[in-house]
Formats: C-alpha cells, structure tokens, sequence
C-alpha cells in the first residue's frame, strides 16, 4: 500500500481496478504489505530515494482472512464473500 500512496501522490489518480480477485480464492491468508521501515522508521506513502535504501527496508505486513468461495460468477460487490469485500474495503 506504501507504493500506492506513493503513485497516488506523484499522479493524482482517483481510482484503482483491482483485477484477477478470483486467483485469492482459497488462500487461507492473505498479506498486504502496508508499508516500509527504513532504520526503524515508518515510510508512510514516501519511498526511499536510492535502491540501496530499499533494499535495507523492513516490509510491514497486514494478514486479512481469505476465502474460500467460487467468485468467478460474482458481478457485483455485494455477491462477494465477506472476506473478499472486507479485503477490497481494506485496499480502499
């Protein structure tokens, strides 16, 4: 979610299409990455500015219950599962 905050403040987007939520299905848990640390500090919707900064940060992570239901039929948000709305809500 860091790089999304990051996207979002570089480019103004409004919106995001979350495709392929079908492919979750059956995932007894699912991680999202919430954001980075750098020497104990929280990145909060900044990334570092060089590679070797990133690659010396901690990824924080989220575990959200996944689902286990057949979604490929779903058409709109409320035909989801619990789970599944709970994780698109999370993303939101």
């Amino acid at each position: 979610m860091n790089v999304i905050k990051y996207a979002h403040k570089i480019n103004g987007f409004s919106s995001l299409n979350i495709t392929k939520l079908d492919v979750l299905s059956g995932i007894k848990t699912l991680k999202v990455a919430t954001h980075y640390e750098l020497d104990g500090q929280k990145l909060n919707g900044s990334m570092p500015a060089t590679v070797q900064n990133l690659a010396r940060c901690k990824t924080i992570y989220k575990e959200l219950p996944g689902w286990t239901e057949d979604i490929t039929k779903a058409k709109t948000f409320a035909e989801l599962p619990r789970n599944a709305r709970d994780y698109i809500t999370f993303i939101e």
